[in-house]
């Protein structure tokens, strides 16, 4: 796949004005943003820098605690690196949770000629975006090109396990739907992480559970594609959607991809977060998603 965030901006923000979250209140004075020298840096004045990009959530770990993340492909949708083979000088990585206000986040192109991840040739190129993707992303390479000037190594890391990381980052755990969920937003969060040479005080791991007995968004999945902490992911409508002309997607799923999924046009579609809506934990704060527009 083409990396489609080579063109991103990667230059400081703007020093001037007021941030605002997605409910309107204010994050940060952008005036108040941490200028670190020496490539000296603390967490404090990293989780500073971070919630002035408009990143809420933000939890640091180290890498030798993501030793233990899952390598290899992953249903052949993704092919997951360890952090060593991302930033051989990491000793620290820091996750960033944007939450997602608006279903239209969940937004993905793809290039007219794509059939699907397992179906395309080792070398056959292709396009493909997701709208929070390019936000979180663009958001990580701020932090990431900051660390570097203050003389740190950084990069942001496209190939490992987003979601262990999360947990080992103390910023939520791993719920019924599999997804990761956040005490402040549920699993209305998409994450990124940027790895760093910096050595920072890590957060402690999430290790409460906070699904208790609930289960609605197992009875909420349309196609039944959830068993608690566990997803049969064949059957998951984003699996269909992701892969258009795949032959192990039941007919019965196809028939509810019709029903359920919205596409804007021919070669986009808005993720399916069924699961994700149905979950009591953060919808007090407002910016429910509807799956059904």
């Amino acid at each position: 796949m083409r990396d489609c965030f080579n063109n991103l901006d990667k230059s400081p923000p703007i020093e001037t004005g007021h941030l605002k979250s997605y409910d309107g209140s204010t994050l940060l004075p952008n005036s108040a943003r941490i200028q670190l020298n020496n490539g000296l840096v603390t967490s404090i004045e990293v989780k500073e820098y971070v919630k002035g990009l408009g990143v809420p959530l933000v939890g640091i770990t180290t890498s030798e605690r993501l030793r233990d993340l899952p390598t290899g492909s992953v249903e052949g949708v993704k092919i997951l690196r360890g952090v060593a083979e991302e930033l051989p000088s990491a000793r620290s990585a820091i996750i960033l949770g944007y939450r997602i206000w608006d279903q239209m986040f969940n937004l993905a192109v793809s290039y007219p000629s794509f059939r699907g991840s397992t179906l395309r040739g080792a070398d056959e190129d292709f396009e493909w975006y997701q709208l929070y993707q390019e936000v979180v992303k663009n958001k990580a390479w701020q932090l990431a090109s900051h660390l570097l000037r203050l003389g740190n190594e950084a990069t942001v890391a496209s190939g490992i396990s987003l979601k262990p990381a999360a947990i080992k980052a103390g910023l939520g755990f791993r719920g019924k739907n599999t997804l990761v969920i956040t005490p402040e937003h549920g699993p209305r969060v998409r994450f990124a992480a940027v790895l760093t040479s910096a050595s920072l005080e890590p957060d402690e791991p999430f290790r409460e559970n906070l699904c208790g007995e609930c289960d609605k968004c197992i009875r909420a999945c349309p196609t039944n594609a959830l068993h608690p902490y566990r997803i049969e992911i064949k059957r998951c409508l984003t699996y269909a959607m992701e892969h258009p002309e795949s032959l192990d997607v039941g007919a019965d799923v196809r028939k509810l991809e019709k029903e359920f999924v919205v596409k804007p046009t021919r070669n986009s579609y808005v993720e399916c977060t069924i699961c994700q809506d149905s979950c009591p934990i953060g919808q007090q704060l407002g910016g429910h998603c509807e799956s059904r527009i």
